[in-house]
């Protein structure tokens, strides 16, 4: 019989630890953080990451911008901090929903970025769960909840298409 659903290994750590990013731009630090304080035990605020990633790092010979202030969260950003951290981290485009499939429920956490042209907006969120009847399960940093925000394949697919299926992935050493 087909796998009817495939959930993360951390998809209770990460419910648990879910931040509200309230009306802020903030999804990438509050995502960011939640993983985190998910897989590390931590306690770092959402608010308290957009900070610190609002300012240049030095990286051997050249620095890294992670972050717009106030505004927009680079990839690399994510992946420089999860680094940070000691997490094993990456990013990179032409993900396939397969390999989102497959990887959901070994070790990685992974974080998609999806988004709109028109209008433009990008949002990253954390994958938990897939399910064939009702599509995408994320923890969102849009909603105050710590319950899975399920998207339909449908809508995921054409806003990760926009973001030339962006994906962010996360594991601990």
């Amino acid at each position: 019989m087909p796998t009817t659903q495939i959930t993360s290994p951390h998809i209770d750590a990460i419910l648990a630890a879910l931040q509200d990013q309230g009306s802020s731009n903030d999804c990438g630090p509050y995502t960011t953080a939640t993983v985190l304080n998910a897989l590390l035990d931590l306690n770092l605020g959402g608010d308290q990451l957009a900070q610190q990633m609002e300012k240049p790092v030095w990286r051997g010979p050249s620095f890294v911008i992670r972050r717009v202030p106030n505004w927009a969260t680079f990839p690399w950003g994510i992946v420089d901090v999860m680094r940070e951290y000691g997490l094993r981290s990456s990013w990179r485009p032409f993900v396939s929903k397969n390999y989102l499939q497959l990887a959901l429920s070994k070790e990685y956490v992974l974080m998609p970025i999806i988004g709109s042209l028109k209008p433009l907006w990008a949002h990253v969120m954390t994958l938990v769960a897939w399910d064939l009847h009702k599509g995408w399960g994320f923890a969102n940093t849009q909603f105050s909840h710590h319950n899975i925000y399920w998207v339909t394949d449908g809508y995921f697919t054409s806003h990760w298409n926009v973001m030339v299926h962006l994906l962010v992935e996360a594991k601990q050493e």
